[in-house]
């Protein structure tokens, strides 16, 4: 796959265009034998305006360049020309590529979505010279063919044009979605992620500022941006309302999840009413609002699938929801579509909108959000609440919400009254505090029983005995049998003795559909829909009509199986969380450290450690830890450090760690250390050091401008003859390490990495600086040389961060260094995964041993020129 993007790499520098240059990676491991995957259809004013549509096959994109665009015509022929294959990252860019650079000008993505390959596989259908495939995208929909026109060369693999001339024909086929005449391309002209047409792409950052100062001239009234994460969205009321009234407007009531979203510069986080983020769930949806033509916006709006009729489908979110690992969230992504559907904006930029009347909100809100794609905004009606109530009726659609104009966005969870809930069906979320398995045989779950929450006690309302598949089934007893427990939960007030009910921890909340509850408060008809996996045991307070709003809760996820039964090592807390935010627990991260294990401990292996531990979670308080803890059990091995200059004084020096095996990695680990820094010296060799490192210190500036400075120190090393290997930080910043040997003196290594900063700064002073003060950098970028020393640490290539969402500082290819590489896709969700298909890319940073003797007569030569210059 890296050879088949060697064309498209070839055309493009990374320093200077915008471009995605890295490989995503396919989720399928049968590569060779693409049957579905994904697709984009880019609009690209580049010299001449055309359309790109692009194809996921095997891990790249196969991309076919259509001057004329698409038509949904099947009388109609276009010519689509083979070019080069592009990186799957490509499916989400939308930009504009800087002049100077290939292809330079707006592109927006004019449609996406999911393609199933007919007949044959993708792979087969290039080689034969047709590939019959169907779209399914916002846009456009239906099997189209695409028929290679030139007569057969020979082979030359997937990344020419497969042994056929580059001009190849787009048919659409006929079908339902086929239509004489109609070309979406020129009535459908706007961005499915931005809104925003080719033409305007250039033009977005005046267009969110024409947008923020009709916001400022309807109030005056700023946010504070540090209580957006502890908002909770405007709840609904169950009282009588008229379904017509000049009063209120009303909208669809959506069956899906709450979802805040915040985009703030090129970061969008997307929280359950909570406060949880689960934009990891959603990237998809992150991905799209993060191309909105504004710094900052805080939204209010419900995730959504859909059933086959189109229909808003809570059911059908299920995978959505309880996916955690990478594996998981693409192929749920894959398989799952969704929408967010927004119904209000509450921020834009520093102006608070929630103040305004509805009918205010809701027209900045139109101009914000694209009426296709992705991201959409939810229309509503107004007085006429009848005919939106009648269509729920016809079309068995759940209800519709009654908003009163002239309102202002009060947040929860006080409920005001102003929105009001009308519901057609009655379905609503229970606790399960137990279970029953069928008499003939106990392997069977065979009714849940639920309860809710009065006050602080568990009020039985009933079992729920049909609505789960077999699989489901099985499932759920596997996992309440996790739960089970007689003593931890009391009484159930209302339990029937009769049959024996198996009390489990109320963990699990489900979502049941019934005729409403009996005069004695129990379910009348209840089936099972699924699990709510985005609520909380405490907000099923009891009954269908009462309000339901989405929270996360922790899915009981238990450690990896690659943890349990190590007889040295003892672990504790497991369920003890790390990262608030994101749920992340102690046991996630020695999963993470347990799957990582292979790639990290050679970086570990002989060399002297210290820890960063964080006793109660990322967000409180950390101390640094050379020496090892009283209570180290003997079989750690460790090393002791003579601290020269105070030795007299103490008399001892320090014990530290040395981590060479699996065991004693997870027991550093489970001391809660977090991150785990390296010396650049040997447990043999400790006044000699084998490595250099350049840190670019960012502070607030974006990892592009890392970019701009490590690229340049690539070529500089190449000159030299030196290697160099990058990693990102684990936070924002970037790393290049520098291999230089075994031998080397720290004073000698001081120096050289001294002169290969004075060098980088020289040539190119206008960006970068070495000065030490903050207050003397100007707008400058640190290159920090200074973390090569004796006692000077480094933290380990794959080591977790106390950082957002526990990013991994995270080896990397020069060839994924690019302007648009985001550190965030690198934690402790994707990294192993990422390690088992690509390796490590700094594996050799062990080995290489340079002439350090030539580089440093080639250094004295460019010092003395800088020295010369700066006369």
């Amino acid at each position: 796959m890296e050879e088949r993007l060697d064309k498209y790499r070839l055309k493009r520098d990374p320093g200077q265009t915008n471009e995605p240059f890295s490989a995503e990676r396919s989720i399928r491991s049968n590569e060779g034998s693409t049957q579905r995957g994904r697709f984009v259809i880019h609009q690209h004013a580049a010299t001449r305006m055309h359309y790109d549509l692009r194809l996921e096959v095997g891990g790249v994109l196969e991309s076919f360049a259509i001057p004329h665009g698409l038509s949904l015509d099947p009388k109609e022929k276009r010519l689509a020309i083979h070019t080069e294959s592009h990186p799957l990252e490509y499916l989400h860019f939308e930009d504009v590529i800087p002049a100077g650079n290939y292809g330079a000008g707006s592109m927006i993505i004019w449609d996406t979505g999911g393609v199933r390959f007919m007949e044959t596989s993708a792979e087969e259908g290039i080689e034969r010279g047709k590939i019959d495939f169907v779209l399914s995208g916002f846009k456009v929909k239906g099997r189209f063919a695409l028929i290679a026109t030139g007569r057969r060369k020979a082979q030359s693999g997937l990344a020419g044009s497969s042994g056929f001339e580059r001009q190849w024909l787009l048919i659409k086929k006929p079908d339902e979605h086929a239509t004489e005449g109609l070309h979406p391309t020129t009535t459908l002209p706007a961005s499915v992620v931005s809104g925003l047409s080719v033409h305007d792409l250039s033009r977005k950052s005046e267009i969110g500022a024409t947008l923020l100062a009709q916001a400022q001239e309807l109030t005056l009234v700023r946010c504070n941006t540090s209580q957006t994460s502890a908002l909770i969205p405007m709840l609904c009321s169950t009282e009588e309302v008229p379904h017509r009234s000049r009063d209120y407007l009303y909208e669809l009531k959506l069956d899906g999840v709450r979802i805040l979203a915040e985009k703030s510069a090129d970061t969008v986080r997307l929280n359950y009413r909570s406060g949880r983020t689960c934009t990891n769930n959603y990237a998809d949806v992150a991905r799209s609002l993060s191309h909105l033509p504004v710094k900052r916006a805080l939204l209010d709006g419900e995730i959504v699938a859909f059933d086959t009729q189109g229909r808003p489908h809570f059911e059908g979110l299920g995978p959505r929801i309880r996916a955690r690992r990478p594996f998981d969230v693409q192929s749920a992504e894959s398989s799952v579509a969704v929408a967010y559907i927004v119904f209000d904006l509450l921020e834009l930029g520093d102006v608070d909108l929630t103040g305004l009347a509805i009918e205010d909100r809701k027209k900045l809100l139109l101009q914000l959000i694209p009426q296709r794609g992705l991201v959409r905004p939810l229309d509503h009606i107004v007085e006429r609440g009848d005919a939106l109530y009648q269509m729920c009726q016809e079309q068995g659609l759940e209800g519709m919400i009654a908003k009163r104009l002239g309102s202002k966005y009060l947040p929860g969870p006080t409920i005001s009254g102003h929105w009001i809930k009308i519901k057609q069906k009655e379905d609503a979320e229970f606790v399960v505090v137990g279970f029953t398995t069928q008499k003939d045989d106990s392997h069977v779950l065979g009714a849940l029983v639920v309860a809710s929450l009065v006050g602080e006690r568990w009020v039985y309302r009933g079992r729920v005995g049909s609505g789960f598949s077999k699989s489901e089934a099985t499932e759920l007893l596997a996992h309440l049998l996790t739960l089970e427990s007689e003593s931890s939960l009391g009484q159930v007030e209302g339990l029937p003795p009769d049959p024996p009910v198996r009390l489990v921890e109320p963990e699990v909340v489900v979502r049941v559909r019934s005729l409403g509850l009996s005069d004695a408060g129990h379910l009348k008809g209840g089936v099972y829909l699924g699990q709510r996996a985005d609520m909380s045991p405490a907000e099923c307070t009891i009954a269908p009509n009462d309000e339901m709003t989405d929270a996360p809760v922790d899915d009981g996820k238990s450690p990896s199986q690659a943890l349990e039964g190590r007889n040295r090592v003892k672990l504790s807390n497991l369920g003890k969380i790390f990262w608030q935010d994101e749920q992340i627990t102690k046991g996630d991260l020695l999963d993470y450290y347990s799957g990582i294990a292979g790639a990290l401990l050679p970086y570990l292996a002989d060399r002297p450690v210290v820890l960063v531990r964080y006793p109660d979670g990322v967000a409180g308080k950390s101390f640094y830890q050379w020496r090892v803890p009283d209570g180290t059990p003997s079989w750690v091995r460790t090393i002791e450090l003579y601290d020269e200059e105070k030795q007299k004084e103490r008399g001892t020096g320090k014990s530290a760690f040395l981590i060479d095996d699996l065991d004693s990695l997870l027991h550093v680990v489970n001391l809660v250390c977090n991150p785990i820094h390296v010396l650049a010296s040997r447990r043999d060799s400790r006044e000699c050091c084998d490595f250099i490192t350049i840190d670019f210190d960012l502070g607030e500036r974006s990892f592009k401008e890392a970019v701009t400075l490590a690229l340049p120190l690539k070529e500089l090393l190449d000159e030299l003859g030196l290697d160099g290997f990058a990693k990102t930080s684990g936070q924002r910043g970037l790393h290049v390490l520098i291999p230089l040997g075994p031998g080397v003196p720290f004073q000698s290594a001081k120096l050289l990495c001294e002169l290969l900063g004075r060098v980088l700064v020289g040539r190119h002073p206008q960006v970068a600086t070495m000065e030490r003060r903050k207050e003397k950098r100007g707008d400058k970028l640190y290159v920090d040389t200074g973390q090569t020393g004796r006692s000077r640490t480094i933290v380990a290539p794959y080591s977790v961060r106390a950082f957002t969402a526990a990013r991994v500082s995270t080896p990397l290819k020069w060839t994924e260094l690019h302007l648009a590489l985001n550190p965030s896709a690198f934690t402790i969700h994707s990294v192993v995964d990422r390690f088992a298909a690509l390796g490590d890319p700094m594996a050799p940073l062990l080995e290489s041993t340079p002439d350090l003797s030539q580089v440093l007569k080639t250094m004295a030569i460019w010092t003395n020129a800088l020295n010369d210059r700066s006369k």
